[in-house]
């Protein structure tokens, strides 16, 4: 607690009481006896000149004179004694026994019973500070002489200003330490109004060091303290803010580095696919080729049957190539979306056509569904490309019924497109990678029918290039793709 603002404050009032304290009662022990002397030796030298116009021109006192002598010796404890020019005492304020043991006014002045000390002299008077051995006692005393050889004697005791200065140290002691209980006990009282705010502050702070911003200051007093809290409420709702948008960034770069990171991966899986999906056709390409070369059949048939092999395996790598390019132009954003507005039930019409020769040979059923016309805005081309994907998949997994069913409404704004087959299910933990480039579900049939894995990748790219929804479900006997173009 010493080290507190209430015990520092406290602290610092009671040195600045003891040091007033202090200062007070040196002024009093200094000042208050010179200041009494002065006041005193001006109320001689007032007295003084009102008793010297006071006196008649031959010395004789009047009963007005008389009344005003006794007035002095009241109110300011005043000696007063009075000579005329032949040293015969015409007044006096008290017992006049002192002055006739002996009638000789200088032997009386300057007799040894007495101690002078000069204090101030004039023409007309003198004022020392006198002690009487004979009474042992001390005071302020003014001989002065007047018009028509009079002699005046006042005299102050000075004994009661040092019991003054000794009561009042006495009173000045017990009003200080009281002062000084009752401001201590003040102080730390109303330091607790001061130091609540900031001990308050202080838990708030140590709240927004623990990234606790729900803390705010309550306070509505429009002082220092209140300004303070309201700066540190402003810079817990900046801080908030500020660590809201740092956790924001965090979240960005972190998606960045996990892309960035994927990419690096699927750019090292697309190097391997390609590398894999090429050197197989490539070897038989070389094979074949280097058995023509070598003569290692002379049959006709059997020679021709190596370069129908040839031809296959090089028409198959170069449909891969060019399915890579434009799947690359359309990732890339290089390739140029020719936004058109046409009818796409013939473009339909013609892919389904182009496979009608595999259909029969598949001995598959091929069922259409649609309107005489349904105009949508789409790049044709691309637009050609998801449905020729599309049946092409469903022509490739074909099962049981042998059944593809194509559906083309229009629901709302929008163009949807439904090619349906017949078959095996997608495993559930491939329905989220089958738009991934050369991901294969069944890699052996896939091998079976020269598919590449590139198809539903170019699907996905051109999907979302049209900013349009694509995807695909699980049937109860097959598998059902979609996607959408729009109308409008």
């Amino acid at each position: 607690m010493k080290h507190t603002i209430r015990f520092k404050y406290t602290m610092i009032l009671a040195g600045v009481v003891a040091m007033v304290i202090m200062a007070s009662w040196a002024a009093i022990n200094l000042c208050l006896e010179p200041y009494y002397m002065r006041e005193k030796r001006r109320t001689l030298v007032r007295a003084n000149d009102e008793l010297e116009q006071r006196l008649l021109r031959d010395g004789t006192v009047t009963v007005d004179t008389k009344l005003y002598l006794r007035r002095i010796k009241e109110n300011y404890n005043i000696e007063i004694f009075l000579w005329d020019s032949s040293q015969n005492v015409i007044y006096s304020s008290t017992a006049r026994d002192i002055l006739e043991e002996g009638n000789d006014l200088l032997a009386y002045i300057l007799g040894e019973n007495q101690a002078l000390k000069l204090i101030e002299e004039k023409e007309n008077y003198q004022i020392n500070k006198v002690y009487d051995k004979t009474s042992g006692a001390s005071y302020m005393e003014m001989f002065s002489s007047f018009a028509g050889g009079s002699f005046a004697r006042m005299r102050v005791p000075l004994q009661s200003i040092q019991e003054t200065v000794r009561m009042v140290n006495q009173f000045h002691l017990y009003v200080a330490l009281a002062v000084a209980a009752v401001g201590v006990f003040a102080v730390w009282r109303l330091t607790k109004n001061m130091t609540d705010p900031i001990l308050h502050l202080s838990a708030l702070a140590g709240r927004m060091a623990n990234l606790d911003f729900t803390a705010r200051y309550e306070g509505n007093d429009n002082r220092e303290i209140e300004m303070l809290g309201q700066s540190m409420n402003y810079m817990s709702s900046e801080l908030e803010r500020t660590i809201l948008e740092l956790k924001t960034a965090n979240l960005e770069l972190k998606r960045d580095i996990e892309q960035k990171t994927r990419i690096d991966e699927m750019r090292k899986e697309f190097l391997s696919n390609v590398s894999h999906e090429l050197k197989t056709p490539i070897a038989l390409v070389q094979g074949y080729a280097e058995g023509l070369k070598e003569g290692i059949s002379d049959d006709p048939e059997t020679m021709e049957w190596y370069c129908d092999v040839i031809i296959d395996e090089a028409s198959k790598m170069n449909l891969m190539v060019k399915k890579l390019l434009t799947l690359n132009q359309i990732e890339a954003g290089r390739e140029q979306l020719s936004m058109e507005h046409f009818d796409l039930i013939p473009v339909i019409q013609g892919v389904l056509n182009s496979y009608r020769l595999l259909i029969e040979q598949k001995e598959a059923k091929l069922f259409l569904k649609s309107p005489e016309s349904l105009y949508i805005w789409a790049d044709e081309y691309m637009a050609e490309e998801v449905i020729r994907n599309y049946v092409g998949n469903a022509l490739n997994h074909l099962d049981g019924e042998k059944r593809i069913d194509v559906l083309v409404e229009k629901r709302g704004d929008k163009a949807y497109i439904q090619v349906r087959n017949t078959g095996a299910a997608i495993p559930e933990e491939d329905i989220g990678r089958i738009w991934e480039k050369f991901y294969k579900v069944d890699k052996a049939r896939t091998r079976q029918y020269g598919g590449s894995g590139i198809g539903l990748s170019i699907v996905k790219a051109v999907m979302e290039s049209h900013n349009c929804a694509y995807g695909v479900k699980n049937e109860e006997d097959g598998v059902s793709f979609f996607c959408e173009f729009d109308c409008k």
